[in-house]
Parts: C-alpha cells; sequence; structure tokens
C-alpha cells in the first residue's frame, strides 16, 4: 500500500515543531553559557574545560546534529518526516535529562515534550508509544530512588501523576480533535452538497430538458442584457427566429416521442454550427431562437444558411430516414430596437419565410 504524500497543512505543522526545537536549542544553549559565564571564578568545578566540554559542547553537537537530521528528513523524506519528529522529540528529551544534574528534581517533566508533540499529531500511536517510553522511564526512576527517601519519592509520584494526567489528557484532546474533525468534514459535505444541489437548481431553471438548450426565460434575459450593453459598447449583434415547418403533421404522423426526437436533432445542429459567442434557445414549441454577436450580417447569414441545409440534410430514422425542414426569419439589431421591437422583426421575417414557401431565410 503506498503512503500517500504530506498535505500542506501537515507539512505546516512539521515546520512549526521543527522551529519549536530549534527556539528550544536555542534557550537551552543560551542558558548553559549564562550559567556557566556566572560560575566561573566561583564554582571552579564548574568552568574548567573538562566541564564545558562534557556538559555544554558535546550534548549541543549532538542535538544540533539531531535537529540537522529532521530538517534532512524534513526535506528529503517528506514522507517519513512526522515519524522523526516524534522519534526526535524523544531523542532531545533524553539528551536534556543526561545532561542535567541529578539535583534538578524535576527534570522528568521534560518527558512532556514527545507527548505533547504526539497531541498535536492527533495521532493515539504516536501519543500510545510515547506514554508506554514514559512509563519505562519512571519505573527506571523509582528503581534509582532511595527507599529511605521519602521526599524524592513523593516528588517522583506527582511527577507520575503529571505524565499519567498529560497523557490521559492526550488521548481526551485526540479524541475530541477528530470529533471535530468529523463535524467540520460532515458540515464541508454538506456545503458542497447544497452547493452543487443549487447549482443544478440554477442549470435547470435556464435550460430546456428536451434539447439542452437556453429556455425562453434565459433568452429574454441574456436579450435584454445585451441591448443593455450595445448603450456603452457597441457591437453587431442579429436575431434569428427558426420554426420548424409541418411540424404538427409530424407528431400526429409518427407520434410525440418521435417530435421529441427531431426537436433534440434540431437544436444539435444548431450547436453544431454556431460559435462560442453565439446563443441559442428553445422558445417553445418547435420554435427555437439564435443570437449571433461580433460578426456581419453576411456572416451571419451564412452560419444560418449552414444550419438551414443541415437540418434539410439529416435524415430522421425514426421518419423512415425523412428529414424535415425550417424556416428562419432573421433581423440585425441597430440603435433604435428595443428588446420587443427586434423580436418582432425577426418573428415578421420568420412569417414571411413560411408564407413565402419555407424551408428558406428571409431578412428585414
Amino acid at each position: 500500500m503506498q503512503i500517500p504524500p504530506p498535505t500542506p497543512r501537515q507539512m505546516y505543522w512539521n515546520r512549526v515543531l521543527l522551529n519549536t526545537f530549534w527556539m528550544a536549542f536555542i534557550v537551552y544553549l543560551a542558558s548553559q553559557l549564562y550559567v556557566y559565564l556566572s560560575m566561573r571564578g566561583h564554582q571552579p568545578e564548574l568552568s574548567d574545560n573538562p566541564y564545558l566540554i562534557r556538559h555544554i559542547w558535546i550534548p549541543d553537537a549532538i542535538l544540533f546534529a539531531l535537529l540537522l537530521i529532521l530538517e534532512s528528513v524534513h526535506k528529503y523524506k517528506p514522507l517519513l518526516s512526522e515519524f522523526s519528529i516524534i522519534l526526535g522529540s524523544h531523542l532531545c528529551g533524553i539528551v536534556f535529562i543526561l545532561n542535567l544534574s541529578s539535583e534538578y528534581h524535576v527534570k522528568p517533566l521534560i518527558m512532556l515534550l514527545p507527548l505533547l508533540v504526539s497531541m498535536i499529531y492527533l495521532r493515539e500511536n504516536y501519543l500510545r508509544a510515547s506514554s508506554v517510553i514514559c512509563l519505562i522511564y519512571i519505573i527506571m526512576l523509582f528503581l534509582n530512588t532511595s527507599i529511605t527517601d521519602y521526599t524524592l519519592r513523593i516528588q517522583n509520584i506527582i511527577i507520575t501523576l503529571i505524565l499519567a494526567g498529560t497523557s490521559l489528557a492526550g488521548f481526551g484532546v485526540i479524541a475530541r480533535g477528530k470529533d471535530l474533525m468529523r463535524s467540520l468534514e460532515n458540515s464541508v459535505k454538506s456545503e458542497q452538497e447544497l452547493r452543487i444541489q443549487n447549482i443544478i437548481m440554477d442549470r435547470l431553471s435556464k435550460i430546456d430538458p428536451l434539447t439542452d438548450l437556453y429556455n425562453h426565460k434565459t433568452f429574454h434575459e441574456y436579450l435584454g442584457w445585451l441591448i443593455d450593453h450595445q448603450e456603452s459598447n457597441p457591437f453587431p449583434m442579429q436575431l434569428a427566429v427558426i420554426d420548424i415547418d409541418n411540424f404538427k403533421k409530424v407528431n400526429d404522423e409518427y407520434g410525440h416521442w418521435v417530435g421529441d426526437i427531431v426537436l433534440r436533432q434540431v437544436a444539435a445542429v444548431m450547436l453544431q454550427h454556431i460559435d462560442s459567442d453565439d446563443f441559442a434557445a428553445r422558445y417553445g414549441g418547435e420554435e427555437f431562437v439564435i443570437i449571433l454577436t461580433a460578426k456581419t450580417l453576411e456572416d451571419s447569414k451564412r452560419i444560418m444558411e449552414k444550419i438551414l441545409m443541415g437540418i434539410a440534410s439529416l435524415p430522421i430514422s425514426e421518419m423512415d430516414n425523412k428529414s424535415v425542414t425550417v424556416s428562419i426569419g432573421m433581423h440585425e439589431y441597430n440603435g433604435g430596437d428595443s428588446k420587443s421591437s427586434i423580436f418582432q422583426q425577426a418573428d415578421d421575417a420568420l412569417y414571411e419565410a413560411k408564407k413565402s414557401g419555407k424551408n428558406k431565410i428571409i431578412t428585414l
């Protein structure tokens, strides 16, 4: 099974933890140097070169090398970065503990570091492993404590309770975090489903379900918008109104289901020939409209002629391979046309095409 690459958010938190480790290292080094400089002349045994090498340079060199390794893993092996940071938090804690004097009885609390890092990742397996390591360390702590040293034993018991409480709280935080993530995922999913439903409903309100063209309402909205836009930015525009000839005869002779097939195929021919900046809609029944923009009248006529011939030459198997024809009325917009007048002019041209023999284009 291939491990998925870390997400940007995982990489972000890996970077945050590495930066935290660097800050902790700098603070630790600064505190060591402060203690060393403060003790020079007062406690010679704490300021000689062997002490400086053994308790400052060696542990700090180990920590520095460990951080460099974590940085390399983060950069070149991002799949292992998370695990390496967890392991590195344990190793850093061990180095801190081993280097601190036994007089600092609270040094076991440094083991809180891997517990907190595990909690940040919201991984129960990491926290479980860190808790087991803490338990082993506590057992060793008790074994190395004198039976008669009751004060130290009480301190160790308190430290044990703190580590155990942190571990239990960590499992609670992880459980709560996962619950919140599930709630967020469900909320996002519901929002996405609602958005998809809105898109579908918006499409259904604009599209004719039979032909997949725009509907009557959308046509009027778009035509009105284009005319309003003409005032500030004039451009060529023509309106074509198309009607299938003798469509009632098709329904009567072959049935309405064949009539639906004819409507879909006529719409398909229209979409095949118009450009991406043109607009086609089913106006109602067997009537269609096409808005052609950014073209001369002659170019638009050529497009409509291709549609006219394409429909006439298209055999329909459900009609014994016969074809249908269409009549087309066109009108080119001029600055004085309103939405109703441009449609009326194109509709009058369609009437002339019907009256003068059908299967033709008339322009007014």
